[in-house]
Formats: C-alpha cells, sequence, structure tokens
C-alpha cells in the first residue's frame, strides 16, 4: 500500500502494449504446440480470461488436462484453494503413473 507500489502492475501492461497490438491487428502466431503435459484448472467467473476461450487450448498444447471452478474467478487457486490443491495432486499423480 506503498505510494507507487501500483504502478508497477500497470507498468507490465505498458511494456507488453506492442506484442498485444500486434496480436489484435494479425492475430496469434503460428507456433508448434507446447509438448509439455500441462494443466488447467479455470475459473467459469473469471471476467478477464473467459472460460470460453479454454476452447482453443487444442490449437496449442499437445497433451493436456482441463476442469473447471464453478465459483471462482480469475484466482482460483485462493478462491477454491481445496479444489485447486486436488487438481493439482491429480494432475502430478497422473503423470508419476505414466513413468
Amino acid at each position: 500500500m506503498k505510494p507507487g507500489n501500483l504502478q508497477g502492475g500497470f507498468n507490465w501492461y505498458i511494456g507488453i502494449d506492442e506484442a498485444r497490438t500486434e496480436l489484435w491487428r494479425h492475430g496469434a502466431p503460428k507456433l508448434p504446440k507446447i509438448e509439455v503435459p500441462t494443466c488447467f484448472f479455470w475459473g467459469e467467473a473469471d471476467p478477464l480470461v473467459k472460460i470460453a476461450w479454454a476452447d482453443r487450448l487444442g490449437e496449442y498444447f499437445s497433451e493436456y488436462s482441463f476442469a473447471s471452478a464453478e465459483w471462482a474467478g480469475h484466482f482460483v487457486h485462493y478462491e477454491e484453494p481445496g479444489a485447486a490443491n486436488r487438481e493439482i495432486v491429480e494432475f502430478f499423480s497422473s503423470l508419476e503413473a505414466t513413468e
């Protein structure tokens, strides 16, 4: 809560403005899919990263798991810590089982 602390968060958006504008104008670049197993636990009430966008995950990740948290927003791990912990444990346990 010190004076000026809030500016750091805004600086991130200022720093990526050119790249973000490029995405809006020309769309996402074509990249190879990410091959690392990835887990998404997405808040259905997230006002910033819409749950509807999850249908595009397969375009970017070759191996992923997806679950949603019905009552959570942008900070799922904070809003639903028990559910987030279960998802994390289940994800890493499934990786161990395949080794």
